[in-house]
C-alpha cells in the first residue's frame, strides 16, 4: 500500500510548516520520511541533542507526535490542523516535559507557553528506585 493522498497532503503541509520556520536546532538535511503499510513515520531531529528528537506517525485517521517518551495522538476532523499546531509549539520551543519519577510511578506532564497548569498528564506504573523530577525541554528554536 502506498502513500494515500490524506498522508501526502498532511506531508505537504508538515514540509511547508517547516520551511517557514528558521529553526537552528532542526537538523533539516537528516529529516526522514519512512513509509510503511498504513502509515508513515516522521522524524525531525535536533541537531545538537537527539533527546529532544520529534517523531511523527502518520496514518489516515490519526497524527500521533511523539517527543521524549510521551505521546500525543490528535485524530478527528481537525486532528491534522492541531497536531501542526502543536509540531510548531515544540519547533518554537513552547513546550516543556517534566517527568517525576516516584518509587512506584512516573508521571509526565506537558506544559506549553510557560503556562502553570499543564495540558496533558500521563501517570504510568513505571517504578524507580531514585525519585526525581526532570525538566526537558523540546525545541529547534
Amino acid at each position: 500500500m502506498g502513500i494515500t493522498p490524506a498522508i501526502r497532503d498532511f506531508l505537504v503541509r508538515l514540509d511547508d510548516l517547516v520551511d517557514a520556520h528558521a529553526w537552528p536546532g532542526l537538523d533539516r538535511e537528516v529529516v526522514t520520511v519512512g513509509a510503511g503499510d498504513a502509515a508513515v513515520l516522521v522524524r525531525l531531529p535536533h541537531a545538537h541533542d537527539h533527546a529532544r528528537d520529534v517523531e511523527l506517525v502518520v496514518d489516515d485517521r490519526e497524527v500521533t507526535v511523539t517527543y521524549g517518551p510521551e505521546h500525543v495522538s490528535f485524530s478527528g476532523s481537525g486532528g491534522r490542523v492541531e497536531a501542526l499546531r502543536f509540531v510548531e509549539m515544540l519547533g518554537d520551543g513552547r513546550v516543556q516535559l517534566r517527568v517525576r519519577r516516584g518509587p512506584l510511578w512516573t508521571t509526565m506532564s506537558s506544559y506549553r507557553d510557560g503556562l502553570a497548569r499543564p495540558f496533558r498528564r500521563t501517570r504510568m506504573p513505571w517504578p524507580n528506585l531514585r525519585p526525581r523530577t526532570v525538566v526537558l525541554p523540546f525545541g529547534f528554536a
